[in-house]
């Protein structure tokens, strides 16, 4: 049975990469989004594309291998503390992600899906609504469970994705 907690291991490595490695490219596509305003929509679509599709089933894989490394190498949470915070942190980082996280970012999609109104003739374009703005705040508190943080454009972007 040792090479199936092998097998586990390898898997759950595996998994970890496959499910958090596309997640490094985030903050370059924020600031991307944040030097080219007008592809703002487009950057927070692609984020949510990945998370949604790549970062989040995957995530599930990473926790079932986890588990089943558990039960072939016959780890004890309860006498090992970074088991057991892994295990307690890992459906409570999952859920705010996808009940909270994930919500914001569509909200922010579908605000930034149209370009905003055209400003009075000589004065500058209004900033942000301010629901966009508790938005991007809540977004912006990234999604922990993927130990990498996953970056949607945050309150230093709001600003460009909106514009």
């Amino acid at each position: 049975m040792d090479w199936l907690g092998t097998l586990f291991l390898y898997l759950h490595i595996g998994t970890v990469i496959i499910a958090f490695g596309p997640t490094i490219a985030f903050p370059f596509i924020s600031a991307k989004a944040a030097q080219e305003p007008m592809h703002g929509n487009f950057a927070l679509r692609v984020s949510d594309f990945i998370g949604s599709r790549v970062v989040g089933p995957v995530a599930i894989f990473v926790f079932l291998t986890g588990v089943g490394l558990i039960v072939t190498r016959g780890y004890n949470p309860l006498e090992q503390l970074w088991l057991a915070v892994a295990i307690v942190l890992f459906p409570i980082t999952f859920a705010y992600a996808n009940l909270v996280q994930s919500p914001a970012v569509r909200k922010m999609i579908a605000m930034t899906s149209q370009p905003p109104p055209p400003a009075p003739a000589g004065e500058a374009p209004a900033g942000p609504p301010p629901e966009f703005v508790a938005l991007s705040t809540k977004a912006a508190r990234r999604h922990v469970h993927d130990g990498d943080a996953l970056h949607h454009p945050g309150p230093d972007d709001r600003e460009a994705v909106l514009s």
